[in-house]
């Protein structure tokens, strides 16, 4: 009986431990780190709009940066410029990809190289 009550209470420690270390790792990642990073909050002069990965290590960035819309490659050699972006028409693929998300539809008919073209304003191009 003596060692029942004892595996109990080691038990109900344990879950209470739990309970404590769950609850802190939530207030840490909810409530300490955002007021830390003021960029992850949407406040910042540039914001990363899409990523699309083309191999390990390397990706295809849109990036806004105080209005100007841009597309850059990263990969382990650096970051390279591609090209602009029309502003206009990138606000308005913005929207349109995230209400095709928010529905999980197809995203304009298009395949993405054709919406890349459009943005970049080559029509037809390689």
């Amino acid at each position: 009986m003596e060692n029942s009550l004892t595996f109990l209470w080691m038990l109900l420690q344990t879950i209470f431990a739990l309970v404590v270390v769950c609850g802190l790792a939530y207030l840490i990642f909810r409530v300490i780190l955002p007021r830390f990073a003021p960029t992850l909050g949407g406040n910042s002069m540039i914001r990363i709009v899409d990523r699309t990965g083309l191999e390990p290590r390397k990706n295809l960035y849109i990036i806004e940066v105080a209005g100007k819309w841009m597309l850059v490659a990263a990969s382990e050699e650096g970051v390279q410029f591609i090209s602009d972006l029309d502003p206009d028409m990138a606000r308005e693929m913005e929207l349109s990809f995230r209400s095709q998300r928010e529905s999980r539809g197809s995203i304009s008919g298009k395949p993405f190289s054709e919406v890349l073209n459009d943005l970049i304003g080559r029509k037809g191009g390689k």
